[in-house]
């Protein structure tokens, strides 16, 4: 019995969460037969191989399209190799005209060499990021052509031709390249049929969700951050006006926060604290309210008069909707840390990066509900697995109640 696309997806889905807190790899095969004569009989060819052959504990799938997938469960890299060589070789025998590739999910596979220079919220550059908390960014502009849910970076590994006499120790040196995120190619292509290649790419997968979805809340998005900053632009003005007479300083405060993928950028505040408020944060980490990376404090006396006002108001996180228009940011997602806190978060929490941050989420229109920080982000991956068009409309209706009650400051 094979799943459909969407139970496959939700398999995968399923396997990723439980591989991130167990730090265990998994692994994904497709197939593609090609078309022409007696297709259906390679079709069922290839079903049987699949059933006979791969462990009742893996999930198989149909896609559509003469495309089939299997999900290898606790899997690593080299038991995937082994596993699609097996399958390859199969089908040569079979005579299926087919093309197989692999991609891992390895959890733990993070290189750190590979992080970038990034700006902190001073806009100097860090070189001092611990190595553990480096991780690997996706480029959402690359989709994967699977049926699958699955988004990917450009392929680190190119498809070239591998002879039969490879040997043991070329396909070690390969392995290793892989793992440390070397360009190095690898291909199998069996020896009478140039249509059967394998290439094994070491990335995240990825739930993704619809184009049309993504496209309809991007729209949204825009028309939201658009009425919402002209009709608000007056109130900012105000708000600005009253943060120059007050407290010397600018008007508005930047900070590098971290977006979807990893990818860094600059978010937009009205400054309701004093200008040198980052310098003094060491010192008051210890009245901390909030465990774990976040810094939360009770009654900061770092924070302006006229800051608690706009805090509860909720004034003062008016300014992104400029984010928003810039697309770093959407009106519904999980709200965005500041640069080194993200990335000491733990690599299941950081699962919240899967979808751009926003200026609303759960969290945010119910703060009592995340007594800890893992409650916070296990509510922030409840939005990631759960979101849907009509559930971000329900929580911009809720948020709209959070300035009325003055739980902005909470």
């Amino acid at each position: 019995m094979l799943l459909t696309r969407t139970e496959f997806n939700r398999e995968v889905a399923r396997e990723r969460i439980r591989a991130t807190r167990r730090s265990i790899p998994f692994c994904i095969v497709t197939i593609d037969v090609a078309g022409g004569r007696q297709l259906q009989v390679r079709r069922r060819a290839l079903i049987r191989i699949l059933h006979r052959n791969v462990r009742l504990t893996d999930q198989k799938a149909e896609l559509g399209n003469n495309r089939f997938a299997v999900l290898l469960v606790d899997t690593p890299e080299m038991g995937g190799r082994s596993v699609l060589d097996r399958l390859a070789s199969l089908c040569e025998t079979r005579k299926i005209d087919a093309t197989l590739s692999l991609r891992v999910h390895d959890p733990e596979g993070f290189d750190p060499d590979r992080d970038v220079d990034l700006p902190s919220g001073a806009g100097k550059r860090r070189r001092d990021d611990a190595p553990e908390s480096s991780w690997l960014r996706v480029d959402r502009s690359s989709s994967d052509a699977l049926g699958l849910a699955v988004q990917q970076r450009p392929a680190i590994i190119a498809e070239t031709p591998r002879s039969p006499e490879v040997t043991s120790r070329d396909e070690d040196a390969m392995a290793t390249a892989t793992a440390t995120g070397t360009a190095r190619s690898l291909a199998h292509t069996p020896k009478h049929s140039s249509n059967h290649s394998a290439f094994v790419t070491c990335e995240a997968l990825l739930s993704d969700r619809p184009l049309t979805r993504r496209l309809t809340k991007r729209a949204i998005d825009l028309a939201g951050a658009s009425i919402g900053l002209v009709l608000v632009s007056p109130v900012l003005v105000v708000a600005g006006l009253a943060v120059k007479l007050t407290s010397p300083g600018p008007a508005f405060f930047k900070q590098t926060r971290e977006g979807m993928g990893g990818k860094p950028f600059t978010i937009y505040k009205m400054r309701t604290m004093v200008v040198d408020a980052e310098s003094k944060q060491s010192a008051l980490r210890q009245k901390s309210h909030r465990d774990g990376p976040a810094f939360k404090i009770k009654h900061d006396p770092r924070v302006t008069p006229i800051g608690h006002l706009l805090r509860k108001t909720c004034i003062d996180e008016l300014p992104q909707f400029i984010n928003v228009l810039r697309g770093d940011m959407s009106l519904v997602g999980p709200r965005p840390l500041p640069w080194h806190e993200s990335r000491a978060c733990n690599h299941w929490q950081r699962r919240r990066l899967d979808v751009p941050p926003g200026m609303t989420c759960y969290w945010q229109v119910d703060k009592a509900a995340a007594e800890t920080f893992d409650d916070w982000m296990r509510m922030d991956l409840q939005y990631v697995d759960r979101n849907d068009l009509w559930r971000d409309l329900r929580l911009i209706a809720r948020t709209a109640l959070v300035p009325l009650t003055g739980r902005g400051g909470e």
